[in-house]
């Protein structure tokens, strides 16, 4: 069976992609049977960590996924800087890249540079842009995007109706690790140690040990407890569910993990969905074996979210180091040929794999002396393709062969290999280079300055509060509570970090109309759309980790009125932005929203622990002390330990020439926030603790 006939077969399947973190993994997933494989450059991947590939390997790579009909997306789905906007525009001309099936990208404006650049790639959104819903995808459609990736937080349910709904393909996780955090919303690593997630850098501290406090004390909990650390994930279980789901790509996980890793984990997916079923007890062990943390989970798929927490036993590493070196398939590409051997014309031999087709000449046959050539010794000669990724059978060669001639086996050798090497070389050929698309130049207006506070709580609404700030902004229940003591012009809606169904963004957003709010703070693409679309005035958070001035406009083209640079640029970086922009100038920033209970493994959504024990502290082994707020549906969020401090260092502020600045008040009494004003007027350094600068 040739490739084309392999993929009629599955067209009715889900494409099954697979992690290539090195040339050696790149080769076991293809000879493990996956439709489609992803990898990273050694730049702008968010698995810096992995072996990654060079240019000429990305180049190699994509001739080899061609030559076996298996889809390659490269991964450059790290926010980036503008300093770096010169060495992107250098990447998106190499070949390997604009010879790739698809990208797959979370900041917004490297999407807009690769729209102009190759703008014949598709270009697929990562999960690190925390897009859960049909709203979010049509959003992504009008930037360019073909898939949304979703997030590994959706039920069975939620990813059906998802795909459904949703202009665009759906792609889900089906195994590997999970982030205890919403993707693109984990802040942890950068806020322990400058390790920044956004940038590829993490250094998991989600792994480690920490000390849970509520108000009465240390939480019940053993010694070694790791209440951040997730079991990894699998759905070998629900395979014949997820077919029937609609979903358009099944992705493991795993570019940190060697070869045996994917070509265990691969060929096992390849199998189950093959034959269109759900793992055995036998099937399940072996993926575990290979690599799992105290088990596996499906707890987010199934909304059974017990028991979900697990480590990797101390000492004991990846088990899965690749077996053999190099970076070709074991498994052959069956081909067919056709050779013609005339008297007085040139030989030719054609060789197609199904997909491509191509002719190349030998030498003039000459008159046999003794023994001429006959079609079966043609065959054999032809079918030794020996170490290339080429199976030519005889039974699989039409010889046209006039009586009486001769060519010698080296000849015929020779026409073999030209032939092997010219259809090598037809699925290397580069696409067609494309001018870049004309960039946009509209202007973006700049907004009136306001001083803007996020807060949790209506009592955080002070007096002094409504006196200072331009905009208040709440959750909706504390938003409706703050009316009848604040100004109501002054009052904006504040949408939950994470949106994963439209009707209740919608619902909220109509209440809030309703009630006479004109200002919106919005944290996803969804709510973006949907706040504007209803006439409100939209401000676009830090969530949307805008790191550019590229970025920037294209949150302002969706239709923000203001946009937050990310808490990760400085007060400089900001002020060399391009694009006018607010940031947040005091406050704990949000360093993960997790989509479960924080304390115990045994939370089942009612009489909610972290409501009763609150105020509650995760601790490090440093000491650092991060406050952890219960948010609805069981959600966690989880606060920076220090605080973001300017009010001493107002020159800085003033530098950055903002459109708005952000206060962040989340633990904060009313006193506090009252204090924090006074500090802020009067240019008072902090007292006492530990800070963050802008």
């Amino acid at each position: 069976m040739n490739i084309t006939d392999k993929r009629r077969a599955r067209a009715t399947l889900p494409e099954l992609l697979a992690p290539a973190g090195s040339p050696e993994a790149l080769a076991a997933a293809v000879e493990a049977g996956a439709d489609a494989v992803y990898l990273g450059l050694s730049v702008f991947s968010n698995r810096m960590r992995a072996r990654n590939f060079s240019p000429e390997e990305l180049s190699d790579a994509v001739t080899l996924c061609r030559i076996y009909g298996v889809k390659l997306y490269v991964t450059l789905n790290t926010r980036v800087f503008d300093r770096e906007r010169e060495e992107l525009e250098a990447i998106c001309s190499l070949d390997g890249i604009r010879r790739a099936d698809g990208f797959i990208v979370a900041d917004p404006g490297l999407c807009a540079m690769l729209r102009e650049r190759v703008p014949g790639v598709p270009l697929h959104a990562s999960t690190q842009m925390t897009c859960s819903t049909a709203r979010d995808a049509e959003a992504l459609r009008r930037m360019g995007f073909t898939r949304m990736v979703a997030p590994r937080e959706l039920t069975g349910e939620q990813i059906k109706k998802l795909a459904d709904e949703s202009v665009l393909d759906i792609e889900i996780f089906i195994h590997g690790a999970h982030c205890v955090s919403f993707s693109g919303q984990c802040l942890m690593s950068y806020a322990m140690g400058g390790r920044s997630p956004n940038r590829g850098e993490c250094a998991q501290p989600c792994r480690m040990v920490y000390t849970v406090e509520g108000k009465d004390g240390a939480i019940a909990a053993d010694p070694n407890r790791h209440p951040l650390s997730l079991k990894d994930m699998s759905l070998a279980s629900h395979i014949p569910e997820i077919i029937s789901s609609g979903v358009a790509s099944l992705k493991i996980e795993g570019r940190q993990k060697g070869a045996d890793y994917v070509r265990g984990v691969t060929a096992t997916y390849r199998r189950l969905l093959d034959e269109r079923r759900s793992a055995t007890a036998e099937e399940k062990a072996f993926l575990e074996g290979l690599f799992s943390r105290s088990g596996f989970t499906d707890g987010y798929f199934t909304g059974n979210r017990r028991k979900m927490t697990g480590i990797r036993p101390e000492g004991e590493g990846d088990r899965t180091a690749p077996r053999k070196d190099g970076a070709t398939p074991d498994r052959k590409v069956r081909i067919a040929a056709r050779a013609v051997i005339k008297s007085g014309s040139p030989s030719t031999l054609t060789l197609s794999d199904g997909e491509v087709t191509v002719t190349v000449a030998g030498p003039c046959p000459d008159r046999a002396v003794t023994l001429p050539l006959d079609a079966d010794g043609v065959r054999s000669c032809l079918s030794k393709t020996g170490s290339t990724p080429f199976l030519l059978d005889p039974d699989d060669i039409a010889v046209e062969l006039d009586p009486s001639l001769w060519l010698t086996r080296a000849q015929l050798n020779e026409l073999r290999r030209t032939g092997t090497d010219a259809l090598i070389a037809a699925h290397k050929a580069a696409a067609p280079s494309a001018n870049a698309a004309a960039r946009r130049t509209e202007d973006i207006k700049r907004p009136d300055f306001k001083k803007a506070a996020v807060m949790l709580r209506a009592e955080q609404a002070t007096a002094e509060a409504a006196r200072y700030f331009d905009l208040l902004f709440l959750p909706e229940d504390e938003l409706f509570r703050a009316k009848g003591t604040a100004p109501s012009e002054k009052l904006g809606l504040y949408l939950p970090p994470v949106a994963v169904r439209d009707e209740e963004t919608e619902k909220t957003l109509e209440r809030a109309r309703g009630a006479g709010i004109e200002y919106v703070s919005v944290n996803t693409l969804s709510q973006l759309d949907a706040a504007k679309s209803m006439g409100f005035d939209v401000n676009a958070t830090q969530r949307f980790n805008v790191t550019s001035s590229d970025a920037a406009k294209e949150i302002f083209s969706l239709g923000a009125d203001r946009v937050t640079a990310s808490v990760e640029l400085s007060a400089d970086a900001v002020s060399h932005l391009t694009c006018p922009v607010g940031a947040v100038v005091y406050g704990r920033f949000p360093l993960m929203t997790t989509e479960r209970c924080i304390l115990t493994d045994t939370c089942d959504g009612k009489n909610c622990m972290m409501k009763r024990s609150a105020p509650v502290f995760l601790t490090d082994r440093k000491g650092a002390k991060m406050p952890a707020v219960p948010l609805p549906g069981c959600r966690t969020l989880i606060l920076n330990a220090n605080v973001i401090w300017c009010a001493d260092r107002p020159e800085t502020v003033k530098k950055a020439d903002l459109t708005h600045t952000v206060f962040l008040f989340t633990t904060e009494s009313p006193r506090e926030v009252d204090r924090v004003i006074a500090a802020y007027e009067s240019g008072e350094p902090y007292d006492p603790g530990a800070i963050r600068r802008f």
